[in-house]
């Protein structure tokens, strides 16, 4: 009947095509938001798979590699990790790979691959944000590259991370939440400040509502506390650090001064988030404003302060900047207003939050031109020098002849072999206990033992060539090969990644090779 909302059923009258077309269109908007978050989460998965089949691991992403190959799980976690100053997770989920499935060290970049399609993947699906704004951030930097494409522990928090800004405002649920939170302890040291930092501002939270709070939830809650603190006291346990740890017992720091702090912080607010000091302090301060206003001001400001503090005192290197990043975004996640809040604003409320949608665009499609650089980059020339150096030592049997092998790079030649390749270093990792064989040039060592080939791993090439290159000759060594490799970070590089190999002279083997250097970036 024309005018009439009944439906069919009601009616018993079936509809006309042209009527069931009306009444459930097959392309309503919403089923083209889903086509097009499958597409958009398939092109994701189609970029990074292709820049991680060109990518070259480079020695952060093998020593995990070599210590989950060589090791079993009880010396990893109960002698090793004290040495690596991280938790075993990612280490534990390599030994899996290894031993489990046998999978090859070409497998690497697969696992740390997977591992971040999971976090995209919730983030897809799970956002609070508009899907333009969601699309934006999957292709951001960090999230399409440096914890995509860099196998390392730090792609396992894209997944626990947010997954912790989705069960923050579930407070019904607080064992699943320390459930993540306990996953995220375990990946890094900087994963246990973001999974503190968020602990404690889920409890602050959860306390001012105990009164609405059934008993079975409270009960949940006190469980949640005991598996939080016990996780906790057996990482501690696990890294405690021994005097035969080489950043206490080797290094010895000279007093850092206020101007070498000023700079820390200048750089990881900087390059984590907009590529510039002024702008990026910026950024933080307006959403700091904007998550008071929306009475999320703690969950936002706490694990930022602390990770930017930790880079700043402690240790930080540019990428962890990105854990930065992740933070703020998880703060502004937990802060965003659902449907609901949504419908019942005010214009100034509306407007607020248009504001932060706007300048979050902002930060992420700057961030999405940085992946592409970095992208373009890792395609066309070599992230690390180790897959040459390593096809170069294979090529002239060094491998099985005597080689010795300097500085903590080294390890990521090693990666190559099914065993050790290197006569003046007991493992095929690099053990960062006392005493620390390898870690640097001796030269007493080679003009006493006279191996016959030396591979050199350098992150200053220009600087470290000019330096030990005169002395190396002076001892009847010269160089055959240089592989070259740029650790890319958003538009620029942090390090080179290269390695020199130098053959005896007299003793070496007897076989005239020149040096070929691989493709450099321009």
């Amino acid at each position: 009947m024309e005018g009439s909302s009944l439906s069919a059923a009601a009616t018993g009258v079936p509809l006309s095509p042209e009527e069931q077309f009306s009444e459930h269109p097959p392309f309503s908007p919403s089923r083209w938001w889903r086509i097009a978050d499958l597409y958009c989460f398939a092109v994701w998965l189609a970029v990074v798979a292709g820049i991680e089949a060109r990518h070259e691991p480079w020695a952060d992403e093998s020593q995990a590699w070599l210590l989950a190959r060589d090791l079993n799980l009880k010396t990893l976690w109960f002698k090793e990790l004290r040495y690596e100053g991280t938790p075993g997770l990612w280490h534990t989920i390599l030994w899996v790979a290894q031993h489990w499935f046998h999978a090859p060290y070409s497998a690497l970049g697969i696992v740390g691959y997977l591992c971040s399609a999971l976090g995209v993947v919730f983030i897809l699906w799970k956002s609070p944000f508009p899907r333009p704004l969601t699309y934006l951030l999957l292709f951001s930097y960090f999230i399409a590259y440096q914890y995509a494409v860099v196998a390392r522990s730090y792609n396992l928090l894209l997944l626990f991370v947010f997954v912790a800004a989705y069960l923050y405002g579930k407070r019904e649920r607080p064992l699943a939440m320390m459930l993540v939170l306990m996953m995220m302890a375990n990946t890094s040291v900087h994963g246990m400040l973001l999974a503190a930092s968020l602990g404690v501002c889920y409890l602050i939270e959860a306390y001012r509502e105990r009164s609405q709070m059934s008993v079975s939830v409270r009960r949940g809650y006190l469980a949640a506390v005991i598996i939080f603190i016990t996780d906790f006291a057996f990482l501690i346990f696990v890294l405690r650090p021994t005097p035969d740890v080489s950043e206490f017992a080797v290094h010895n720091p000279a007093t850092a001064s206020n101007s070498h702090w000023v700079g820390q912080l200048s750089e990881i607010v900087c390059f984590a988030f907009f590529d510039n000091a002024v702008a990026s302090a910026l950024f933080l301060l307006v959403a700091a404003v904007w998550c008071l206003q929306r009475r999320k001001f703690l969950s936002f400001v706490l694990p930022v302060s602390l990770l930017l503090a930790f880079y700043v005192f402690v240790h930080g290197r540019p990428h962890h900047h990105g854990l930065a990043f992740l933070a703020a975004i998880a703060g502004i996640w937990i802060a965003y207003p659902t449907p609901e809040e949504r419908s019942a604003f005010t214009n100034r409320a509306r407007l607020l939050t248009l504001g932060m949608v706007c300048l979050l665009a902002c930060l992420f499609s700057l961030n999405v031109w940085d992946a592409a650089v970095a992208m373009r980059k890792d395609y066309l020339y070599p992230y690390s020098g180790s897959e040459d150096a390593a096809s170069f030592v294979k090529k002239v049997g060094a491998d099985k002849a005597r080689t010795f092998g300097y500085k903590y790079g080294i390890s990521a030649v090693q990666a190559y072999f099914d065993h050790n390749i290197l006569q003046n270093i007991p493992t095929t990792y690099y053990h960062e206990g006392v005493p620390l064989y390898g870690g640097q040039l001796d030269l007493n060592e080679i003009g006493r033992e006279r191996p016959d080939y030396l591979i050199l791993f350098s992150n200053s090439s220009a600087t470290d060539f000019s330096i030990f290159d005169p002395p190396l000759r002076q001892a009847g060594y010269r160089l055959v090969h240089f592989s070259d490799g740029h650790i890319f970070y958003k538009r620029t590089f942090f390090d080179t990644a290269s390695y020199f190999i130098y053959r005896h002279e007299i003793t070496g083997v007897a076989q005239n090779q020149g040096v070929r250097p691989n493709s450099a970036p321009e």
